[in-house]
């Protein structure tokens, strides 16, 4: 999972997301899984803990698990895995950085011989934007695009996956809303504070278009 640049120890970067975690949870199969872009290796832990053997790959290693398996390195076309090696493939908040997304996708498709679990970022396509706020990454420079769902049911389904659930998660609430959303100083944050109690309660808060990011269950299609 690649830090935004000022993320680190903040927010989602603090602890493991619970949804997250559910995803796992209810979705990952079989006994071997790949975790890309693993960060502090809370998701590939999960894994393990679960009875999976589990490969991770990063450019930096801050993993402390001994049961995972590393490589540290970039992740790029080719992945150094044999067709057909994981059961399971976790790819969370790491397919928005890459620039060769059709590159990878494909290569995923090579070594997934199951389900792939992906989660994105949800392009900021709701009313928010127009009072200055936002999540706080749509403002990640080191984002390379955002998606909508139906585009991205489609990019992956066209490398081989049959879309299992797609899901807007993570409605914003009112302590979300002081923590991540407000673009700008105090005065900002201050003014918009009748504002966004007025949204939560009328409850266009909740509009099913607002949420921070996209998840992604697909099970591989069978070759041949």
């Amino acid at each position: 999972m690649t830090d935004g640049p000022d993320a680190q120890g903040v927010g989602w970067q603090a602890s493991p997301s619970a949804l997250k975690l559910d995803y796992i949870r209810r979705y990952a199969t079989g006994h071997t899984a790949l975790d890309l872009g693993c960060g502090r290796g809370w998701y590939a832990s999960a894994l393990a803990d679960a009875g999976f053997e589990v490969t991770a790959v990063d450019q930096v290693n801050r993993l402390t698990d001994p049961r995972i398996t590393l490589l540290e390195q970039p992740i790029s076309t080719p992945l150094p895995f044999e067709d057909e090696a994981f059961d399971t493939v976790l790819m969370f908040d790491i397919l928005e950085h890459l620039p060769d997304e059709e590159g990878i996708l494909s290569e995923v498709a090579r070594v997934c011989r199951g389900r792939l679990i992906l989660s994105v970022p949800h392009a900021d396509a709701g009313f928010l934007p127009r009072y200055g706020l936002t999540y706080l990454h749509y403002t990640d420079r080191t984002h390379l695009r955002e998606y909508l769902p139906a585009g991205l049911q489609s990019t992956i389904e066209r490398h081989g996956f049959h879309t299992l659930r797609l899901a807007l998660e993570g409605r914003p609430t009112i302590p979300l809303v002081f923590s991540e959303f407000v673009r700008g100083g105090e005065s900002v944050r201050q003014a918009t504070r009748y504002l966004i109690t007025a949204l939560y309660k009328i409850g266009l808060i909740y509009n099913e278009t607002i949420a921070g990011d996209i998840f992604y269950v697909g099970e591989r299609i069978k070759r041949g």
